[in-house]
């Protein structure tokens, strides 16, 4: 018996019970339409189109609120009931219907391209697509599961303020234990933010993010401070709103619930996604269950105008023996497409842990959940893995979250020493590749320094994605040609294992 099911988690899965599990589409072609690296047959039939995936998966424009947390939504329920209402008559029952019914268009459209998965024992499932068998005896995705957590990222800006405030109750009181009140007290004004700074900069490992979260806090307090009578009260209040409301639309990243994909790995099947050339050649499974989260945070502060969205994908094995395990998690980095082995971002413990968890469960009903704690700064937002746990239901217990969030803390980000690509790198600009030709100049030398630091494995679209040079092989003038760029060129992989 053949079976649909939802894979979204959390509470926005009852309003987004469509995203999986469908054959694999490649993330930056469905945003791009870049239907060259696409193979044409996995588009031919009755596959959906990538349009499809971008305007319903990848990028919805209506699937988040714009006012998601309770304290503007406090502030604000007057004037938002008074609107919606006011709105509603406007409206009428139509656009009610209108909305109902454009959203179980979407739903529909989706289910039919959806692949249906038949469970088996030990775990394992047969997986169709339009009533034909496309995999035999792979990891039930029902059964293990990928999850991404960010609360650390979401509640950045409150954790800075939790900070700020303890300081300011606590530092007063702790210098009159010591009888160093008259000495300090006068400069703990002035000590304040650079205090506070380091201590931020201790706990996220980030100088930026550092430097930004406590400003909110800062501001509020000058607001309150200025505010007198029924006038100042009022103003404190409509501050205060406006500047919660600032914080929510450049600093609090919110995640879609995750698009569930198949990847056959097999260039003689029509349902391989690529050309050849443009796919990750170093995947040596043959079936794998791509779990995709993408990010949305409104804006950032250096360009307000325009959304940034951010993508983690989780990669686990369907096949063979290492089947059930993570081997690889991806993500973006300005639009080039960052590759990490599970291995480089994972102790030998952990590893060791991890393969027992599976060993002892993969074969009965426990449900595995693979858990990757994702941090993001607040000024360009780029995702970083600062943990991945193996989890017995569908989420960490109590006791393992709190640890997972004292181990983003305390844990140093996994760096590499950038010197050791450099030369790599230089090299190749200097035969007029110009990599990072779509980065600032400004801001050049530090990307650089970030983007080698980071211990990814292999990158796909390495000039990056949206710049119109990575359509083309480059040499001299003379030999320029029209010739489609690989979007994972041997050539390029600077950072290649051997």
């Amino acid at each position: 018996m053949s079976k649909h099911d939802s894979f979204g988690t959390g509470q926005e899965t009852s309003d987004r019970d469509f995203d999986g599990p469908f054959l694999f589409c490649d993330y930056w072609a469905s945003v791009l339409n870049l239907l060259d690296i696409v193979n044409p047959g996995a588009l031919d039939g009755s596959e959906p189109s990538l349009e499809l995936f971008r305007k319903i998966l990848n990028r919805p424009a209506a699937a988040l609120p714009k006012f998601g947390y309770f304290i503007v939504a406090s502030l604000m329920k007057p004037v938002t009931v008074t609107f919606r209402g006011l709105l509603r008559l406007a409206r009428g029952r139509r656009g009610a219907t209108r909305a109902a019914y454009n959203r179980d268009t979407m739903r529909n459209l989706l289910l039919q391209h959806a692949l249906k998965i038949e469970p088996k024992q030990a775990g394992l499932a047969d997986v169709y697509s339009d009533g034909e068998c496309v995999a035999t005896d792979v990891v039930n995705p029902l059964r293990v599961r990928g999850s991404s957590s960010m609360f650390f990222a979401r509640y950045k800006v409150f954790l800075a303020s939790l900070v700020a405030l303890g300081y300011g109750a606590l530092i007063g009181p702790v210098f009159s234990l010591f009888g160093a009140e008259s000495v300090i007290v006068p400069y703990l004004g002035v000590l304040s933010y650079p205090i506070v700074l380091l201590i931020l900069w201790f706990m996220f490992d980030d100088l930026l993010t550092a430097a930004v979260a406590p400003l909110p806090l800062i501001a509020l307090r000058m607001i309150v401070r200025v505010g007198q009578g029924f006038e100042g009260f009022v103003i404190a209040m409509v501050g205060t709103a406006c500047i919660l409301y600032l914080v929510e639309w450049f600093f609090i990243p919110r995640s879609l619930p995750p698009a569930v994909y198949f990847y056959i790995n097999d260039d003689k099947d029509r349902r391989f996604p690529y050309k050849k050339g443009h796919e990750p050649y170093w995947l040596e499974g043959k079936y794998y269950w791509v779990w995709r989260y993408v990010t949305l945070a409104p804006a950032e502060l250096i360009k307000f105008w325009e959304k940034d969205w951010e993508r983690l994908e989780i990669w686990i094995r369907a096949d063979g023996e290492p089947r059930g395990r993570i081997e690889w998690l991806v993500t973006d980095w300005h639009y080039r497409e960052l590759w990490y082995r599970y291995e480089d971002l994972t102790r030998k413990r952990a590893r060791a842990v991890h393969d027992m968890a599976l060993k002892r469960h993969l074969a009965t009903d426990q449900l595995l959940t693979w858990v990757v704690e994702i941090d993001m700064d607040l000024v360009f937002h780029s995702p970083g893995v600062k943990g991945i746990y193996l989890a017995l239901g569908k989420r960490l217990s109590f006791g393992r979250r709190v640890v997972s969030i004292l181990s983003v803390i305390f844990r140093k980000r996994a760096i590499e020493d950038p010197e050791k690509h450099k030369r790599s790198l230089e090299l190749l600009e200097i035969q007029g590749s110009e990599f990072l030709a779509d980065v600032p100049e400004h801001f050049r030398i530090t990307a650089i320094r970030r983007l080698l630091g980071l211990p990814w494995s292999y990158w796909r679209f390495p000039r990056g994605v949206k710049s119109r040079q990575s359509f083309f092989v480059y040499g001299s003038s003379g030999t320029r040609t029209t010739e489609a760029e690989l979007a994972s060129d041997r050539k390029f992989q600077i950072k290649e294992p051997g």
